[in-house]
């Protein structure tokens, strides 16, 4: 049994409209491998990205819809970074 933290910075696009807005977002996960897998319901994370700036330059955003997005991002981010490295278990078909 291992614990791993990792620090990763993802980058999250926002389509306005009228203008693409590119969020970086720094993420701190922690996760438990044993015999070289994933343990699933170890993954912790933390997340922190700007959102003072964005309030102040995007005031009418729905910040609850833009948080949401966000978090999928990190958690497919995190999903794929998983994989890459070897942790996942061969998902079924």
């Amino acid at each position: 049994m291992v614990w791993l933290v990792e620090k990763k910075t993802f980058y999250h696009f926002l389509d306005l409209g009228f203008e693409s807005v590119e969020i970086p977002i720094r993420v701190k996960f922690e996760f438990e491998v044993k015999d070289g897998e994933l343990v699933p319901e170890t993954i912790s994370k933390n997340i922190l990205f700007n959102r003072p700036a964005l309030k102040k330059h995007h005031p009418n955003l729905d910040f609850a819809r833009l948080q949401k997005s966000v978090e999928n991002k990190v958690a497919d981010e995190i999903h794929k970074y998983l994989k890459e490295c070897g942790y996942l278990k061969e998902e079924s078909q």
